[in-house]
């Protein structure tokens, strides 16, 4: 199969999810950086936990390559808080935003266009600003496994572990407040 047609089948399945786990609804990530609302958070951890376990199994089965970026974390953290910034006052992250626009939704193609104007500004600034700032607080292709000495697999297993602990301490807590 093609490398686009399988982007094109993960990209809607992702759109599709996205939906059905109801975070094509803003209102529920906003909800969540209100502190009101924990559905998105855990949707996420699962997401994030699915796709940790699948990139190591496809990995160890030789079907995919897992690249490491550097850990420049001075541009790793202004770019964070501009992607909070624009996911905290929309409601959309770049997955949500692209799939409510094919879903035909009005703000959200006003968001992706932002996005786009983002990307374009960053790559204007990137050989003169964001190059500059890479080279501060850089620690090069590191991962886990490498820093501590335990093997990825085992912290594969921390995560989901801490995953599902967060999964069921959101649970509790939503369920301890009053409606």
């Amino acid at each position: 199969m093609p490398t686009e047609l399988t982007g094109l089948i993960i990209g809607i399945s992702f759109g599709a999810t996205l939906f059905l786990s109801d975070l094509g609804d803003p209102d529920r990530i906003i909800g969540f950086f209100r502190l009101k609302e924990f559905h998105a958070l855990r949707i996420a951890v699962v997401y994030t936990i699915v796709a940790m376990v699948g990139a190591c199994i496809l990995e160890e089965a030789g079907a995919a390559y897992i690249e490491v970026r550097p850990a420049a974390v001075v541009s790793i953290l202004i770019g964070g808080a501009f992607l909070g910034t624009g996911f905290g006052l929309t409601g959309y992250s770049p997955g949500t935003g692209l799939a409510n626009v094919a879903a035909g939704r009005l703000d959200a193609l006003v968001t992706v266009l932002g996005m786009l104007l983002g990307a374009l500004v960053y790559i204007w600034i990137y050989p003169d600003i964001v190059l500059e700032l890479e080279r501060v607080a850089n620690y090069r292709e590191i991962m886990l496994p490498g820093l501590t000495g335990i093997p990825r697999w085992a912290w594969v297993l921390i995560c989901v572990c801490l995953g599902l602990i967060v999964i069921v301490l959101f649970n509790v807590f939503q369920a301890s407040q009053p409606s």
